[in-house]
């Protein structure tokens, strides 16, 4: 009897030990249904950080220089215009609207701030998705953001195309204590990008990802 006893005492233990384990890792792994980054984005190209995180100043979200990267032209022939810089510079300040957006404490704060840098189908698309994450006090920790490669594919006095590649790293963010929790990670987009003009600011209007 004591032999089964010292049995199931062992076995307990080891289940114990198997379900922590289970546990942390479903907190900290980017794919698991816990994580909001790997959901942002789905699945693609979600790559672990290591080493210190790095802040993104608090002014990011008004200043495009903060996204540690000039603006240039993949065409190393082509320089932009003045016009183009103007929408590259207003494209990558949205970026940062965006990010920031994320440690909204609300939907109506979230869509006050994502106003400000983009309209139409995606402004509600991204609405709509925030609201999942907001209501369960789940926001993202941008820590930096890289933008490997901005090309203008297109551009009129009304609208224009770009063409975009960029890293992030980030972290899961907690609302109700305003904390960041969880593994950083760094996930790659690939997009091309429609803009539209509204008095002096290029908009966001449309995204879709490059395979």
């Amino acid at each position: 009897m004591r032999k089964m006893n010292l049995l199931f005492g062992a076995l307990a233990l080891c289940l114990g030990v198997l379900v922590g384990t289970l546990g942390v890792y479903l907190l900290t792994n980017p794919s698991s249904t816990g994580s909001f980054i790997s959901k942002l984005r789905g699945q693609e190209n979600v790559q672990p950080v290591t080493g210190t995180q790095i802040p993104l100043l608090n002014t990011a979200v008004d200043d495009p220089s903060d996204t540690n990267v000039a603006v240039y032209s993949a065409n190393p022939d082509s320089i932009l215009n003045q016009a183009e810089q103007q929408i590259v510079a207003d494209y990558k300040q949205g970026i940062g609207i965006f990010f920031g957006a994320w440690k909204s404490a609300d939907m109506n704060t979230f869509r006050l701030k994502l106003a400000k840098a983009y309209t139409g189908d995606l402004f509600e698309r991204h609405a709509r998705r925030a609201e999942e994450f907001l209501a369960q006090g789940v926001g993202l920790d941008v820590t930096k953001i890289t933008f490997d490669q901005i090309d203008v594919e297109s551009a009129d006095a009304n609208t224009a195309t770009l063409r975009v590649d960029y890293r992030y790293k980030a972290r899961d963010y907690s609302l109700a204590d305003g904390t960041s929790f969880g593994e950083e990670h760094e996930q790659i987009v690939q997009v091309r990008v429609n803009l539209l003009k509204q008095n002096s600011r290029w908009m966001i209007t449309g995204e879709s990802s490059i395979q």
